[in-house]
């Protein structure tokens, strides 16, 4: 019960900040353009800081052999959930629209690991778990920007997918890959690889920067959802079932699933949890830019959104 009540007093906290967010965009402090630059900024500057402080201030490191267990185990459970929503999907939206089958395929595999995940994770399990988070993060983006981007592409309106060169779809690929919070990923696992701290310059720049990260990440999240319509978020049956999947069906099934060669609750813990998220807001842009169905995949995002708000506390009931 302590558990439950911790998680949903951070989950509290967390909304509040949200329902902030929401209300600067009805009073005009926040737009459009604010918000694109505020997230600009996170995703390049406090983000990476906050990943890097999980290394340079944790005086608990753990040893080489579990972060290399860490990778392992969620690139294992990545090959899973990405086959288990491809399968899903096609078994189960058979009357829906291939665009949306994508959306619906890419909003049941992915969360929002690093823009809410990193917050939640360090709310719920404290600073430590950021980093267990960060080495989850490194398949996770190669998982995103390749098997998600093909679930968007290969079935837009557009047939994006088939236009493109292979050669050009590659480039994209790896540029995506290149990004300020996977290569602040990276080294923050070769620092704990090393055991390398810091609670000097550099270890409190990051230290400072990174508490940035959470108020800037569910401001932005606020504002973004307080401009989507309300009636046309809620009026699809398909995609309360996907935030179903998304929120709950995906994490039980890595809690079961991981449970059994996992042996480390610590760490099935992290991973259960940043499965759990509410839904990557990267899909929205993925879907601009390769015809996939926008409606769908910004309804799914409000949808896990909100819900989140009640399964997260639950789950770590479940886990922590």
């Amino acid at each position: 019960m302590e558990v439950l009540q911790h998680a949903g007093l951070q989950m509290l906290i967390l909304f509040t900040i949200v329902l902030l967010g929401a209300i600067a965009r009805k009073i005009h402090l926040m737009n459009d353009d604010f918000d694109a630059l505020l997230s600009k900024l996170v995703m390049t500057v406090t983000l990476p800081g906050m990943i890097l402080d999980s290394v340079l201030s944790n005086t608990n490191l753990p040893d080489s052999h579990t972060i290399m267990m860490m990778l392992v185990y969620s690139t294992v459970l990545y090959v899973l959930v990405c086959l288990f929503a491809w399968i899903f999907v096609r078994l189960v939206y058979r009357g829906v629209p291939r665009p949306a089958q994508g959306a619906h395929a890419y909003l049941i595999s992915f969360g929002n690991t690093g823009f809410i995940g990193f917050a939640v994770l360090g709310a719920i399990m404290g600073n430590d778990a950021v980093l267990y988070g960060a080495v989850y993060n490194i398949p996770y983006n190669v998982f995103l920007f390749s098997v998600g981007m093909l679930f968007i592409a290969s079935t837009g309106s557009d047939g994006a997918a088939a236009k493109k060169p292979v050669k050009e779809q590659v480039k994209a690929i790896a540029k995506q890959l290149v990004s300020p919070c996977l290569i602040s990923c990276f080294v923050a696992m070769f620092l704990a690889l090393f055991g390398v701290t810091d609670s000097g310059y550099v270890g409190q720049t990051c230290n400072l920067l990174g508490q940035m990260t959470v108020p800037a990440a569910m401001l932005v999240i606020g504002s973004t959802l307080a401009k989507q319509p309300l009636k046309q978020m809620v009026n699809d049956g398909w995609s309360y079932l996907t935030s179903f999947m998304r929120l709950a069906g995906v994490p039980l099934l890595i809690f079961f699933v991981g449970g059994i060669f996992i042996h480390d609750p610590y760490i099935l813990a992290v991973i259960v949890i940043e499965s759990a998220m509410p839904a990557a807001s990267s899909g929205i842009m993925m879907c601009l830019a390769y015809g996939g169905d926008t409606m769908t995949m910004s309804r799914g995002t409000f949808i896990t959104t909100i819900f989140s708000l009640v399964t997260l506390p639950l789950l770590a009931l479940l886990v922590v």
